[in-house]
């Protein structure tokens, strides 16, 4: 995350820079367009500086922050393909110079285009898909199955499963209870929330009173889930306080048994996130349980990062749902996110253990979903 946060403004700084020289260049020699495309383009990077002071200040509250760190909520994308599509246009003018009379077009083109895929990513945010997986422990498999099948199976177990919500000032109260009934629609058994529940702040979930909404979940066996990196933003305390009030069973390093009417014993295992290092060896955890809890029993972990894959498989987990990377959810950060992560999204088997990474039910503050899309799974236990 800190790698990110230190890139990011290097990287705007650049774009905007090329940016204003590219539109600079562009409309020559008429002075007049030239200062203010360059202009617009100067006062954009200027504005985003802005943004990245209020957030290192937590000056969250400032109007003046408030609406910077809003601008680039949603500038900051088309202002990062306007500078890639200038930089095309720039390398065809430089090699087919037979092409610049068609120099308004090409702009044009790529303003619509740009404005076109940007309206669609707001779209598959606001949108979320459902996706339905069967597993089978016994049988060792997982495999995925259309809404139709879903509707018509009776499984021991339905498991509503997300991750990433990131309640706060992007996800209010509306988004959140069209989160809810999404869920409701489901008509899950048990709800799984692997991390970043809650984007960072608990104010603004506090205010919106949000532990109202996510009781109205009906699910007979509750609800699971623990903490992501976000959590660890914000007041650890408030935030378990919030937990409570929304009646939700915060796993933190915890495990629970779940056997009645099923014919099956299921171990669900909630890890703290990775980001706090002190957090139990999951070989150690699992050492702690009592043993004949865990014999027979199938072993379900989830995991904010995926990167404890690798622990879960050694652990003879047979099951992982993790989230956290949100596939990327902009181009290009969705070629770039398996960099820091073994598992980016979908499904992954590994020795005897399958896995699932979430793209997330919600996105972190840039209102798009470009190469990625918002989802909720369900996972029918069979």
């Amino acid at each position: 995350m800190w790698i990110f946060f230190l890139a990011l403004p290097g990287s705007i700084l650049g774009l905007n820079l090329f940016l204003a020289w590219a539109v600079w260049k562009f409309f020559a020699p008429d002075k007049k367009m030239q200062i203010a495309a360059a202009g617009t383009a100067l006062a954009a990077l200027g504005i985003f500086a802005l943004s990245f002071a209020g957030f290192l200040l937590r000056a969250y509250e400032n109007p003046l922050f408030a609406f910077a760190w809003e601008f680039l909520a949603w500038a900051l994308v088309p202002m990062v393909y306007l500078a890639f599509w200038a930089a095309a246009g720039t390398l065809a003018f430089k090699f087919f110079p037979a092409i610049r009379r068609f120099k308004y077009a090409f702009a044009g083109t790529g303003t619509a285009l740009i404005a076109a895929v940007c309206i669609y990513g707001f779209w598959k945010f606001e949108n979320p898909e459902v996706r339905y997986w069967v597993w089978n422990p016994e049988a060792g498999d997982v495999y995925e199955v259309s809404a139709e099948e879903a509707r018509k199976a009776e499984p021991r177990l339905r498991i509503v499963a997300s991750a990433d919500w990131h309640l706060g000032t992007r996800i209010g109260r509306e988004r959140a209870e069209r989160f809810v009934r999404l869920i409701n629609a489901q008509s899950p058994d048990l709800i799984v929330i692997a991390g970043d529940l809650i984007d960072g702040r608990i104010e603004p979930v506090e205010a919106e009173n949000l532990d109202e909404v996510l009781k109205k979940i009906d699910a007979p066996l509750g609800i699971f889930a623990n903490f992501g990196n976000h959590e660890y933003f914000g007041d650890i305390e408030k935030q378990k306080a919030f937990f409570r009030r929304a009646g939700i069973r915060l796993f933190v390093d915890d495990a629970v048994l779940l056997n009645d009417g099923m014919g099956m014993k299921i171990v669900f295992v909630g890890r703290d996130d990775a980001s706090n290092r002190s957090r139990i060896p999951l070989a150690d955890l699992l050492e702690s349980l009592p043993k004949e809890a865990m014999e027979d029993a199938y072993l379900f972990v989830f995991d904010h990062q995926p990167k404890g894959a690798g622990e879960a498989v050694k652990a003879g987990a047979d099951f992982v749902f993790s989230g956290h990377t949100h596939n990327g959810q902009l181009w290009p950060a969705t070629w770039l996110v398996g960099l820091f992560n073994p598992y980016v999204y979908g499904h992954w088997k590994e020795a005897g253990t399958h896995g699932y990474v979430t793209s997330g039910l919600g996105l972190w503050h840039i209102p798009y979903r470009i190469g990625s899309r918002s989802e909720l799974i369900v996972i029918d236990i069979f």
